[in-house]
């Protein structure tokens, strides 16, 4: 059986709501999925976990002023890359996030899931792509934001995205 890791922060509930629903639909395809939540004062030196372990890992993280959280990011740089050229594969991954957009929308997200997408390659992981969610901000709303349904984001249909999202996935892996 292949198996998934899905690393991921949320402090909103909103990255975690995608990271679930990413596990429902790798399991569909018969795989075994581990979700990895890093609270904000997880142990970055020292993960439970090794990368090296899965066969295909799914990254993610809430995007606070334009960037990944940090224990996120301390999480894939916390092993030596060494000097030297770095192909990544054959082993492959995604990069997710949340965001609020309120001003650009979905432009908003690329500079968070650049970042995401470069440090999975630094792991040796070929990123087969990346997922942006909108999510709400909390109490926080303005019917002159970017997506006036922000509060109730992500929605059904937002999660309905993510299981095409896997499909598309599965069909570059198999």
């Amino acid at each position: 059986m292949k198996r998934n890791l899905i690393v991921y922060a949320s402090n909103t509930g909103n990255t975690e709501k995608i990271a679930i629903e990413l596990k429902k639909n790798f399991d569909r395809y018969g795989w075994e999925s581990t979700l990895k939540k890093l609270p904000n004062d997880y142990d970055v030196e020292h993960p439970d976990f090794d990368f090296d372990d899965y066969d295909f890992v799914c990254v993610g993280s809430p995007i606070n002023s334009e960037l990944p959280l940090p224990q996120v990011r301390k999480v894939m740089t916390s092993r030596p890359h060494g000097m030297h050229k770095i192909v990544p594969g054959p082993k492959c991954g995604i990069v997710f996030c949340t965001y609020g957009g309120i001003h650009l929308g979905p432009k908003e997200a690329e500079p968070a899931l650049k970042l995401l997408e470069v440090e999975l390659l630094h792991l040796s992981f070929k990123v087969i792509g990346s997922l942006a969610v909108p999510g709400s901000m909390g109490d926080r709303h303005s019917p002159d934001w970017y997506y006036p349904d922000l509060p109730s984001r992500p929605n059904e249909e937002d999660l309905r995205n993510v299981g095409l999202f896997v499909d598309d996935i599965m069909k570059k892996i198999e």
